[in-house]
């Protein structure tokens, strides 16, 4: 018989501060609050579930340095959710932040802890010991060192009843990108066959698409990024996972993931408008009116171009472009348009 059991919620890579200028340059919908939106989500989700912690597994901001009052959003948010609710979440700092969060008096919270250094934090649960171990994103040979930093974690030093890794770092086997990149066998990926037999599960972040990988029967998980944070994510679904822990029926001193369940977030969708051909202003409306007439109002349209344009379109702008669309959307440019100085000039 299961005597105990542990729920914890998971996410990773929420990249707060993207797309979100406090002085914007021009007036235009951001990407910024759709990522907002989905953290408040998530945490407004847990308040209602009550799990006994949650884990970000790295990338909570889109980068080292962002302004204070968006530090002050972000940890605000954190310090009022495990204040008023009592339920502690634990963070790995990610590559966008450089490995180390930004400093804060909120962060100074009881039940808020970083791993700010290879290092591990114990959950007790009535009789029950839960330890998490982690470490910062490590830049560089984390395949050579990753056996080195387990142990400055304290690994083989807890003798708790389950044990597990958080991580922001690549695995052999993770996956990424529309054609299905897959990280093998380098410098920078953690050698799957390194991962401890006795950890219940590692909670993981870096990889913005979700996916599980098994270490023998140890799953690695990442629950992806909390929104689409590129074009190579266009068909990716975003979300979190949510999932229970139990003692084994067969030895109950061992631990095991029992349930897992992903709870799907809204993703704005994402699509490509291809210009081909030469465009008078008033061709050029027209036609990209008959291409966003069936798109969803809240659309991510990303304008292409054919090589036989060069990359340029005479006389077109990018205020132009957007006095075309709906306010609602939300306009990109590839790569192609570097040559179009009308276009290039105008800050997205």
């Amino acid at each position: 018989m299961i005597k105990s059991r542990l729920k914890i919620i998971h996410f990773a890579d929420s990249h707060l501060g993207f797309d979100f200028p406090l002085h914007p340059r021009i007036d235009i919908r951001r990407r910024g609050p759709d990522f907002f939106t989905n953290f408040y989500k998530i945490l407004g989700y847990a308040e209602k579930k009550r799990p006994d912690f949650l884990v970000h597994s790295g990338d909570l901001f889109f980068r080292s340095r962002v302004a204070p009052s968006v530090v002050d959003k972000v940890y605000k948010a954190l310090f009022d959710f495990v204040n008023k609710t009592g339920i502690p979440i634990y963070i790995v700092p990610g590559n966008h932040e450089r490995s180390r969060l930004p400093q804060s008096i909120y962060l100074a919270h009881p039940l808020i802890y970083v791993f700010n250094r290879p290092r591990y934090f114990c959950f007790e649960k009535g009789a029950i010991c839960i330890s998490l171990h982690g470490f910062p994103f490590y830049r560089g040979a984390v395949r050579d060192q990753f056996k080195n930093l387990l142990q400055e974690s304290g690994w083989h030093c807890s003798t708790s009843q389950l044990k597990l890794l958080v991580l922001h770092q690549s695995v052999d086997g993770a996956q990424v990108g529309p054609s299905g990149y897959t990280f093998r066998n380098s410098k920078d990926v953690i050698d799957i066959r390194d991962i401890p037999d006795d950890t219940a599960a590692v909670l993981c972040g870096h990889i913005h698409r979700r996916q599980i990988l098994y270490a023998a029967k140890v799953p690695v998980i990442y629950p992806g990024s909390i929104e689409r944070t590129s074009f190579a994510e266009k068909d990716e679904t975003k979300g979190f996972y949510e999932m229970d822990f139990a003692a084994d029926r067969a030895d109950s001193k061992k631990w095991i993931l029992e349930k897992i369940k992903f709870n799907e977030l809204a993703a704005r969708p994402m699509v490509d408008i291809h210009l081909k051909g030469i465009f008078s202003k008033s061709t050029l409306k027209r036609w990209i009116l008959e291409q966003c007439q069936n798109l969803a109002p809240d659309s991510i349209v990303r304008l292409r171009m054919s090589k036989e344009n060069n990359g340029t379109v005479p006389g077109i702008s990018l205020p132009f472009i957007r006095s075309i669309l709906p306010p609602s959307f939300t306009l990109q440019t590839g790569l192609e348009f570097r040559n179009s100085p009308d276009i290039k000039s105008d800050t997205i």
